[in-house]
């Protein structure tokens, strides 16, 4: 063999291998980072079940549910059915200040700076994707659908307040005022007024959405996969 070509394969050779190295490497980061943002989203969806099973004993809460719209699936990360209304409840886990605007958000979190697309636009298509659902059945029509989303952890700030974003320990007072709520000092308090659903409306409301929710797992990667290219994912 040439000496000279040799040398140029061996170059090549190199270089594909390095390369491959760097390909394999970034891989494997986005997969860690992707695992570790599923691992607090995970802990965060936790703790708003915990919140509510406590808060709300008796009421129904549906969590990760996947409902077909027209067009696909989307994920609603909990929904809650109790006396006080139909709620979709969109969580976060995002530490730091959160800068808002109508559809991109920014989280500066010590030294990251990370956006995302926002919740209050994203939560608004999941409502429109259960209103579609109950449209189906006629005596459920015209029940409000409310959506509101939750950041859990305690070290997060705002740069504007927006109607329906609030923190885990809000929750409780938003709902029970049928999303009309007062602040005082900073805090959500409860108002009274509102309607109420019965017993039966509530019951039919969940046999409704569980026929219109996925079964199969295919459907629900296949969900997973359109977000992954929708977004690289929120962060933490």
């Amino acid at each position: 063999m040439n000496p000279t070509f040799f040398w140029i394969l061996l170059v090549f050779l190199s270089v594909d291998t390095a390369a491959l190295i760097v390909l394999l490497f970034n891989k494997i980061r986005k997969e860690w980072r992707r695992k570790k943002i599923r691992h607090f989203g995970d802990r965060a969806e936790m703790a708003v079940s915990n919140y509510i099973e406590k808060e709300f004993p008796g009421a129904v809460l549906l969590n990760n549910v996947f409902l077909k719209t027209k067009e696909h699936f989307t994920q609603i990360d909990h929904i809650l059915l109790c006396k006080w209304g139909v709620y979709v409840i969109e969580t976060k886990s995002h530490n730091g200040h959160i800068s808002s605007e109508k559809r991109e958000w920014v989280q500066f979190y010590n030294d990251k700076v990370i956006r995302f697309h926002s919740p209050v636009l994203q939560n608004a298509n999941h409502c429109k994707a259960l209103e579609y659902v109950l449209q189906k059945n006629r005596s459920l029509r015209g029940i409000p659908v409310k959506g509101v989303v939750v950041f859990t952890s305690r070290k997060v700030t705002f740069s504007k307040p927006h109607y329906g974003v609030i923190r885990l320990f809000e929750l409780g007072p938003f709902i029970k005022s049928g999303g009309k709520t007062t602040r005082r000092r900073g805090a959500v308090t409860a108002d009274p007024r509102g309607f109420y659903l019965t017993k039966n409306k509530i019951l039919a409301l969940e046999k409704a959405i569980r026929k219109g929710s996925a079964k199969s797992m295919r459907r629900k990667r296949e969900h997973e996969r359109r977000v992954r290219r929708i977004d690289g994912g929120s962060a933490i």
